[in-house]
């Protein structure tokens, strides 16, 4: 071989290589783009069923006849496939997870009574929040989590947690930081804290009163005063 034919050659192999490499890649991409839907398509079928039980908790029927207790049966067994659908993409392929994805299996799992995987899908939702805003509201709901195992103190310091979060000074952070209180004030009531829920109240004013937007602050006003006198 003289040298043209080994340039050739050689030409001819990179572009052979660059081929195969550029099919691999695209391959890669085909594979994410389909396990990143496959795991969409589990959460929307499971948004969609719980949808569905709320319709059927609100219809005026008896709710203890065999046929709705079939009903029921049936909707908490498609979502438990959906749950442990998800849960295996989630753990398998966790460069494609979402906060959103975490938070929907942090509340499914709860609803079926498996509190460990709750608990662990919920320290992963806030471990992807990207949006301070979004971290407060997460922060909360893991305290809101943690209240009703009973792990009180625990939920305690995630709510001041959340309440520490650093959000820009806007008329809706503030109502978020309203809101926190607020939620946090109610769950402290349901466990007869009274004092504690009415030092919270009285924070959930002072930062009420910081809102610029006046139909804002007066619904916000209004939530605060519903709990004040009942």
């Amino acid at each position: 071989m003289d040298f043209k034919d080994y340039f050739v050659l050689t030409i001819s192999f990179s572009t052979l290589v660059i081929t195969i490499i550029s099919n691999i890649i695209e391959k890669r991409k085909e594979n994410r783009r389909s396990i990143r839907k496959t795991l969409s398509d589990s959460l929307e079928s499971l948004a969609k069923i719980d949808v569905e039980m709320a319709k059927l908790r609100n219809e005026e029927v008896d709710h203890n006849s065999k046929a709705i207790v079939e009903i029921r049966r049936v909707y908490n067994g498609q979502r438990r496939v959906q749950i442990v659908n998800a849960d295996y993409l989630c753990t398998k392929h966790p460069k494609l997870v979402v906060e959103a994805d975490c938070l929907m299996l942090a509340v499914s799992f709860r609803s079926i009574g498996d509190y460990n995987k709750a608990e662990e899908y919920w320290k992963k939702t806030i471990s992807l929040t990207i949006s301070d805003s979004m971290k407060q509201m997460n922060l909360r709901g893991y305290a809101n989590f943690l209240f009703s195992l009973g792990r009180l103190e625990q939920g305690r310091t995630k709510f001041n947690e959340a309440l520490e979060v650093n959000l820009d000074d806007t008329d809706d952070n503030r109502r978020i930081k309203v809101d926190t209180y607020i939620i946090w004030s109610d769950i402290e009531r349901d466990y007869s804290n009274v004092s504690e829920a009415t030092r919270l109240l009285d924070l959930a004013k002072g930062a009420c009163a910081r809102i610029g937007h006046t139909k804002m602050r007066e619904e916000m006003e209004e939530r605060i005063l519903q709990r004040v006198i009942r």
